[in-house]
């Protein structure tokens, strides 16, 4: 069934844009207000288009499709009204785009592999939680942590906390309600972690950001969810922070990130390979800004741009 659903999307693209410029955002869309919007391209770049136009967010980021390609999850608000981020909200749709839904406050949604749940942040009261993909029954799992991402697998939420004055990512076990760090307690290398980690499709792998403390660099870095003894690797670092967000193909083979460099473009690495990242190059109207996701079967990328259009 998924596959039918991504095979369509390009043909669904019309239709989306379509829907919502017929909505009250038509006006400002014909006087090219400065946005962002979602883009989709195929995987190795290519045919990148104009996928979804979100009502009158303005400011959207962190896509997430769930795991049966049924429905996109994002964060967003409506800076044109003067909001920021602390008015941010999560909005669910269906994979194409269409039935848009506030389902409540908070950030950087990452779906359950069933799609009946989503883990997220909540910047008031701040912390990490779970709930029902309609918004209901909220559960705070981690006071004080940040950027929950759901485990393919389904077991684990990771996210980043305070450890012993250092960032520090804790894994949080569903199965057996036990929480442990990855790196040593009070040996983190890292000042700050970052949210939208990325998880590697076999679960065991953490792709993140950090701020590194001794250097004053900020890098793009895996690590075993077992712990750093078990693998880690910096895969990128630069005095300029890139974007927090980061896309794990299906096949574990490629991650794709923006490092927020002059002139605007993703760039993406293999994991296993000791190479530097590359750029992924696709070309669209306005500047990529970061939030980045893969369709479940692999085959498109979603991203968002910000630009008049």
């Amino acid at each position: 069934m998924k596959h039918l659903v991504f095979a369509c999307f390009y043909c669904m693209t019309s239709l989306v844009v379509h829907h919502f410029n017929s909505s009250p955002i038509a006006a400002d869309e014909e006087a090219k207000v400065n946005r962002t919007r979602f883009y989709i391209a195929a995987q190795d770049g290519k045919d990148a288009t104009l996928f979804l136009v979100p009502g009158d967010f303005h400011n959207v980021g962190s896509p997430a499709f769930s795991s049966d390609g049924q429905k996109l999850a994002f964060d967003g608000w409506k800076s044109q009204n003067g909001e920021s981020f602390s008015n941010v909200q999560i909005i669910v749709a269906n994979a194409d785009g269409s039935n848009m839904k506030v389902i409540g406050p908070g950030a950087m949604p990452s779906w359950s592999p069933g799609g009946n749940r989503i883990a997220f942040s909540q910047p008031s009261p701040y912390g990490v939680a779970i709930m029902n993909a309609d918004g209901s029954q909220i559960k705070v799992i981690q006071e004080r942590g940040w950027g929950a991402q759901w485990s393919p697998d389904g077991r684990k939420i990771a996210y980043s906390i305070s450890d012993s004055g250092k960032a520090n990512i804790q894994i949080y076990d569903l199965i057996e309600e036990t929480k442990s760090l990855v790196f040593p307690p009070g040996e983190s290398p890292y000042s700050s972690l970052y949210w939208n980690m990325s998880w590697s499709p076999d679960s065991n792998w953490l792709c993140f950001k950090g701020r590194n403390a001794a250097k004053k660099t900020y890098e793009v870095g895996t690590v075993n969810v077992a712990g750093m003894k078990e693998g880690f690797k910096v895969h990128y670092k630069n005095k300029k922070a890139p974007s927090a967000d980061f896309a794990w193909h299906p096949q574990g083979d490629k991650i794709i990130f923006f490092p927020n460099l002059t002139p605007a473009a993703l760039f993406q690495f293999n994991p296993a390979e000791d190479k530097d990242p590359e750029p992924f190059n696709t070309v669209v109207k306005g500047k990529v800004n970061g939030g980045v996701c893969f369709t479940p079967d692999g085959q498109n990328l979603l991203f968002t741009v910000r630009g008049e259009e």
